[in-house]
C-alpha cells in the first residue's frame, strides 16, 4: 500500500487536533460558569452545596476527540455534568423538583448581562452560547444531575438520575469518558501506542463524516462505539485509518445497529432508532465510496499525485495535502511511496476486501 502516513499524521495534527490555544479558551469558558454556579446556586436556593468537585466534565472535549470545525455553521460542543445531592434540590415543602424546575435554577444561576444571547434551557441540559461568528463558536452544555445514597445490608449505594424532558432519567455522567479511558489504556497496555491510535482514528472518522455538509452522519457517540469496535492498531496511520474504513464497511454491511458498549446492562441500550437508520445507511455508503476511491493505492504503478487524490477525496483539505506536498522534498517519493518497512522486507498484511455484491467496483 502506498504510504501516504507523513501526510496524513501532519493532516491530524494541523487540521483536526483541536489546537492547545483554542482548547485553553474553551476550558477558560466552561470553568467560568461554574464558578458562576458555585457563587450563585447558594444565593438562589438556601443550603445548596455546590463546589468544583459537583462537575462531571463529559463528551469528545472530555475524551480527547473533539475536532476542528470544517463550516462555519459549526459549534463546538462542551458538556460538563452538574451533579447535585438530591436533597438540595428539594422545594420548601420537601418535594422533589422537577427536571423542569431544576434545569430552570441551574439556566436563572448562568444568565450574565454580559452575554448577547442568554442561556437556555434544553431537552437534557442548560446550554450557555458564546460567540457565534468566530473560530471560537462554541457553547457550553450543563446536564444536571441528582444523587442520593441508600444503605443496603452493610453496602452504601450512590444513585445518579438526569434531568430529562419531562422526567428523571438513571444515567450515569461519567459511565462513557471512563470506559473509553479503558479501552485506551488496555491498547497502550499490550502494544505501545495503540490506544492513542484507537483516539487518532476516532477524530480522523469524524473528520471524514463532517468532510461534507450535505452528508447524513451519525453523531460522534455513535462514531466512538463503532470505532472502538472495528478498530485495531497497525505501524502507519494511513494503514489504520484505512482498516477501519474496512472493518467499518463489513460490519455495517451486516448490521447498522450501534449500542452503547459503556452499558453494563444485558441487552445494552440502543444508540440508533431503527435497524435502519438513514445516517447509519449514508455511513455505510459513505464508507463504501471512500474505499473505492483508496483501492487505487494498492497499484504497483501508484504515485504520490494517485495517492494525494485518493486521500484528499477522502478528508476534502481543502488543498492541504496539495500544499504540503509542494513544499516537501521530492526524494519523498524515491520509494515509490513504500515504507521502510516493505524496503526491508517487513509483512505488513492488508486485510481482504468485501467485494460489493451490487457490483459498481469493490465498493460501489
Amino acid at each position: 500500500m502506498y504510504d501516504y502516513s507523513q501526510q496524513i499524521d501532519a493532516f491530524h495534527s494541523d487540521r483536526v487536533v483541536l489546537p492547545k490555544k483554542l482548547s485553553a479558551n474553551l476550558t477558560a469558558h466552561r470553568t467560568a460558569n461554574e464558578d458562576r454556579l458555585i457563587k450563585r446556586l447558594p444565593e438562589l436556593k438556601d443550603g445548596i452545596r455546590v463546589g468544583r468537585s459537583s462537575f462531571r466534565s463529559q463528551g469528545s472535549f472530555a475524551m480527547k476527540t473533539i475536532i476542528q470545525t470544517k463550516f462555519a455553521d459549526e459549534e463546538y460542543d462542551i458538556d460538563d455534568g452538574l451533579v447535585l445531592w438530591r436533597s438540595d434540590l428539594e422545594d420548601q415543602n420537601g418535594a422533589d423538583m422537577t427536571p423542569a424546575e431544576a434545569k430552570g435554577i441551574v439556566c436563572k444561576a448562568l444568565k450574565d448581562s454580559r452575554f448577547n444571547r442568554q442561556p437556555q434551557t434544553r431537552t437534557n441540559c442548560v446550554r450557555v452560547f458564546y460567540a457565534e461568528e468566530d473560530d471560537e463558536k462554541h457553547h457550553v452544555d450543563f446536564p444536571v444531575y441528582r444523587k442520593w445514597a441508600e444503605q443496603e445490608g452493610e453496602d452504601v449505594t450512590t444513585y445518579r438520575q438526569l434531568a430529562g424532558q419531562s422526567e428523571w432519567v438513571d444515567s450515569d455522567p461519567t459511565r462513557v469518558n471512563v470506559w473509553f479511558e479503558e479501552q485506551v489504556r488496555a491498547l497502550n497496555s499490550a502494544s505501545d501506542g495503540a490506544g492513542t491510535q484507537l483516539r487518532r482514528c476516532l477524530r480522523l472518522l469524524k473528520r471524514f463524516c463532517r468532510s461534507r455538509l450535505s452528508w447524513d452522519m451519525p453523531n460522534g457517540m455513535k462514531l466512538t462505539m463503532l470505532t472502538v469496535e472495528c478498530f485495531a492498531s497497525r505501524e502507519r496511520i494511513d494503514i489504520a485509518f484505512r482498516d477501519l474504513l474496512e472493518g467499518l464497511f463489513e460490519r455495517l454491511g451486516s448490521n447498522l445497529v450501534v449500542e452503547n458498549l459503556a452499558d453494563n446492562a444485558c441487552p445494552r441500550a440502543k444508540l440508533t432508532r431503527t435497524a435502519t437508520d438513514s445516517n447509519m445507511v449514508d455511513l455505510r455508503d459513505r464508507v463504501g465510496e471512500a474505499l473505492g476511491k483508496l483501492e487505487v493505492l494498492d497499484d504497483d504503478g501508484c504515485d504520490r499525485s494517485g495517492a494525494r487524490t485518493a486521500w484528499d477525496w477522502v478528508f476534502k483539505t481543502d488543498g492541504f495535502f496539495l500544499g504540503f506536498d509542494d513544499d516537501g522534498d521530492d526524494a519523498r517519493d524515491d520509494n515509490g511511496g513504500k515504507s521502510d518497512a516493505v524496503d526491508k522486507g517487513i509483512a505488513i498484511s492488508t486485510p481482504t476486501r468485501p467485494v460489493n455484491p451490487e457490483g459498481g467496483g469493490r465498493y460501489g
